[in-house]
């Protein structure tokens, strides 16, 4: 559907950019903590609701079965792009495995594939009427319009559609998995695209419910980390340029996540970092306050950095509605939460949800095996096509892959046994954080 009005409304776009007015439409389940469709719309306050109303009649009145060559292009397309992405980045692909494990709902490339090269342009009209049918409708206003005026313009908008609100056991259930402390999940698979040479590894390290002082936590841990990490294991190690220490949040979840792409095999790269942060505990250990004041004091003069337009503005209010906090002055708010933490705080909290070794730590690591990683085993690698979709669970104190001695790749340990079970029997039987309303 997104795909479809995009194309259809291509001369009523350029007829509205002519005039000063700008509109969009995308799939908000990718960047944002909702899922459905996101319409934005950009122009002169006197004739915006004009667009509004036009652009909502045109996709109610829209009957996708008269646009059958624009159905087969953007079916094509669409095709062509799924297809594509298997020659994508390796740590891409690190990354989309912990989504697959830690998401609820997810579909994988393959799955939404395999749907596609099936529908039929039927199929997308009677979809597009059940989902007009049923809506939730949240929006954010921001500009030169009265509260009366912004009201006048989002009735008659909703009204052109005219839906029933749709009903609580029909909201979507967005969930993130949770599991006990102490455990390691391990999912292995090779490049989708076999003749890409890089390897990668991406670690997610769950946090929990997402709170202000965790956030403020996360992201100045990540920020100290970010800079030590890109040294360690870019500058000085040399094992591949893409390097990073992030915070990933999802659904109301937080969390940490590292990655490295290398051409070294993901299990070595799993021992570098864990060798990293054992020498990170140390440098947290030896870190003076003037230190930390200055990487707080840089992480709030980023946080209280006014909105540079009014694009910008918007996009932040949404993301607070979408993810029914409502927290319009989060900045400040973080920025004073940010200002109270101290050296022992930050410490224990990266020796409570990070630390090789910690008990309470929960973590998912994602491999993904190149084309020159297997070529160094000699017919060896124990990764194979069947290893996508096994996921290796690793109780508290076993260390899939112990930082081997003084970094030599030969005489990495044995791998400890593990329990092994499916993706999907696992994700059924996990426990989940439903936090996001």
């Amino acid at each position: 559907i997104l795909e479809l009005v995009q194309e259809v409304t291509n001369e009523e776009a350029y007829d509205a950019e002519e005039a000063g007015l700008v509109f969009d439409i995308s799939n908000t389940s990718q960047a944002s903590p909702c899922s459905g469709l996101r319409l934005t719309f950009k122009g002169y306050d006197n004739k915006l609701p004009v667009l509004v109303k036009q652009v909502m009649e045109l996709i109610a009145k829209m009957d996708i079965t008269q646009y059958q060559s624009t159905f087969d292009l953007v079916k094509e397309k669409t095709i062509t792009d799924y297809r594509n992405r298997k020659f994508g980045q390796a740590y891409y692909h690190a990354m989309t495995a912990a989504s697959s494990i830690l998401e609820h709902p997810f579909y994988g490339r393959e799955e939404r594939l395999a749907e596609l090269e099936s529908v039929t342009i039927q199929e997308v009209q009677d979809f597009k009427a059940r989902f007009l049918s049923e809506l939730l409708v949240e929006a954010v206003v921001v500009g030169n319009l009265t509260k009366d005026e912004v009201v006048v313009m989002l009735n008659d908008a909703v009204a052109a559609i005219d839906p029933k609100p749709l009903s609580p056991e029909s909201l979507p259930k967005l969930c993130i998995s949770t599991f006990e402390e102490g455990k390691t999940l391990l999912h292995e698979e090779l490049q989708p695209d076999p003749e890409a040479v890089d390897s990668a590894i991406c670690v997610y390290f769950l946090c929990g419910p997402r709170n202000t002082k965790q956030d403020v936590m996360v992201e100045l841990l990540c920020q100290i980390m970010d800079k030590e990490m890109y040294s360690q294991l870019r500058t000085v190690e040399q094992l591949g340029y893409i390097v990073a220490a992030t915070q990933w949040h999802k659904f109301n979840v937080g969390g940490i996540r590292c990655f490295v792409q290398s051409v070294h095999h993901p299990q070595y790269l799993e021992g570098r970092i864990e060798s990293f942060f054992q020498q990170f505990i140390k440098k947290l250990e030896e870190m003076t306050a003037e230190e930390l004041a200055e990487n707080i004091d840089s992480l709030a003069t980023k946080k209280l950095e006014p909105d540079r337009s009014i694009e910008r503005r918007c996009d932040r209010s949404m993301h607070e509605v979408c993810a029914h906090q409502y927290q319009f002055a989060r900045p400040q708010v973080e920025v004073d939460a940010l200002r109270a933490i101290t050296n022992v705080e930050l410490l224990n909290f990266f020796k409570d949800q990070v630390a090789t070794g910690s008990s309470t730590r929960r973590r998912i690591c994602c491999h993904v095996v190149g084309k020159q990683a297997v070529d160094a085993m000699n017919g060896q690698c124990d990764v194979t096509p069947e290893s996508k979709g096994q996921i290796l669970t690793f109780d508290q104190g076993k260390e899939p892959f112990p930082v081997p001695p003084e970094g030599d790749q030969a005489s990495a340990p044995t791998l400890p046994e593990p329990s092994v079970t499916s993706l999907t029997e696992l994700r059924t039987g996990f426990k989940r954080y439903d936090v996001q309303p």
